[in-house]
């Protein structure tokens, strides 16, 4: 168990504008800019953003990333999250028990 019993949370992120047009890079670089800023360890990915931390710290991001879109008129987000309370199983230890 992580001190204080706080328990590990591995979120998968995607979070976009419907209706914004065909290319969504320019949308979709403003939450992985906040991700990043965040301090939270995460992976960038094709699909979606895997991003590491306590709950509290997960919830209070995917706040920003939405307050990042303010003014947009409609968000899609999809939020996979894994909560378990043994911190070694990181991301980096999921991405390599597949790999082996």
């Amino acid at each position: 168990m992580i001190p204080g019993g706080l328990k590990m949370v591995i979120a998968d992120l995607t979070i976009f504008p419907v209706g914004a047009g065909e290319g969504l890079a320019l949308e979709v670089a403003k939450v992985v800019k906040v991700i990043k800023g965040s301090g939270l360890k995460h992976l960038v990915g094709s699909m979606g953003t895997s991003v590491e931390g306590e709950w509290d710290e997960i919830m209070t991001l995917i706040t920003q990333c939405r307050a990042s879109l303010r003014g947009t008129h409609r968000v899609y987000y999809v939020i996979k999250i894994d909560e378990r309370d043994d911190p070694e199983h990181s991301m980096e230890h999921k991405i390599s028990a597949v790999s082996r």
